[in-house]
């Protein structure tokens, strides 16, 4: 899952169920035949949908309009652009009350022709959600919402994963890493280019011309990858610059590391600097998107431009040689998370908000 199925998966499983009665569908196409399940108090639906204007698709609207009508629901929060016009649809064809939509991200992977309906469809939402401010405010500015309209709720963090004891040296000896050698770490698929890898491996080659006792590793996987290997190679630093794959380890894997880092060049906000936080790692970010509003500078991490490798091995080399003031980062890093970015924090928030639409519906 990706990050706004995992936020959506923990909101779900946390709402108060005397109140709510959670109903999940997803649309994505899969290779099963349409199916439903009942896990506790959630139901979950799937109608693969891979085009809404055909056929197929007006059918799958057909459906969900019925299966709004006889679950007799009361909202509908929609994930995406697919789910925003058909939720956007069903809405009006079930006589739903209440429509809530979401902006994760600011929106670079989105095509235009979503952009052409997000403006005429956000009109009718009661209230779209945002992430983060930095989505907020482009999304007042792309598609011309009032200010009211549109909430921050940040996600959630669940802790517990980051709460046990991990061998922080389990990684360097699957790598043959010493323990004495500092590792600096970037957790992001390789799916696109606004990721930044190649200014990771860019800033890594400057690094090691200054700093020898260091090594890098890059977690994920996706078509770019091959591309940023050879990258490593041409810098002559391939040796130094370990490439993971796809890992369900994360939070092992960051207690390994002495600093985490992330370059996008454009971002929303990102789920892999809170786990950073929560595994108590000082965190290097570009300032893009929402980054800014986790990451306080010298406090936390430490912010630089986007694109800039100098910047960036500048910032990795001021954490590796002062390692008291990178686990003094790490420790603030923890409790900011903790007390803005738990999942006990944003379910309160949408209960909050889903209870006051309903109020002002006044839906029995």
């Amino acid at each position: 899952m990706g990050g706004t199925e995992k936020q959506l998966s923990l909101l779900v499983a946390s709402l108060n169920p005397n109140v709510f009665r959670p109903i999940v569908v997803q649309l994505g196409p899969q290779s099963h035949e349409n199916t439903s399940d009942t896990t506790e108090n959630i139901k979950l639906f799937h109608f693969p949908t891979k085009k809404i204007y055909n056929l197929h698709g007006l059918n799958q609207i057909r459906k969900l309009v019925n299966l709004a009508k006889d679950e007799q629901v009361d909202i509908i929060h929609t994930f995406f652009e697919k789910s925003e016009v058909m939720g956007w649809l069903v809405k009006k064809m079930a006589g739903i009350p209440v429509w809530v939509t979401s902006r994760r991200d600011l929106g670079f992977k989105r095509k235009e022709i979503y952009d052409r309906i997000f403006r005429i469809s956000s009109r009718d939402c009661d209230k779209c959600v945002a992430n983060c401010i930095a989505v907020k405010e482009q999304t007042l500015e792309n598609e011309g919402l009032p200010e009211e309209k549109v909430e921050v709720i940040y996600n959630g963090m669940d802790f517990s994963p980051y709460k046990q004891a991990y061998n922080g040296y389990a990684l360097r000896k699957e790598l043959g890493i010493n323990d004495q050698t500092s590792l600096a770490g970037m957790i992001a698929n390789f799916n696109f280019e606004i990721k930044g890898h190649q200014y990771f491996i860019e800033a890594a080659k400057r690094i090691l011309e200054q700093e020898g006792n260091v090594e890098f590793i890059l977690v994920g996987d996706g078509a770019l990858r091959k591309r940023f290997e050879k990258l490593s190679e041409e810098l002559g630093i391939r040796q130094k610059v370990h490439f993971l794959g796809k890992r369900n380890d994360i939070p092992a894997i960051l207690s390994n590391l002495n600093v985490s880092v992330l370059c996008s060049t454009n971002e929303g906000f990102s789920n892999v600097i809170l786990e950073s936080m929560a595994s108590g790692k000082p965190v290097v970010a570009t300032k893009v998107g929402g980054s800014p509003e986790m990451v306080k500078e010298d406090i936390t991490g430490h912010l630089v431009p986007s694109a800039n490798s100098s910047a960036l091995a500048d910032a990795i080399i001021n954490v590796l040689n002062d390692p008291n003031r990178a686990v003094a980062m790490g420790i603030e890093g923890r409790k900011l998370a903790q007390e803005r970015f738990s999942v006990y924090a944003m379910v309160k928030q949408y209960e909050r908000l889903y209870k006051s639409l309903i109020s002002e519906h006044h839906v029995i």
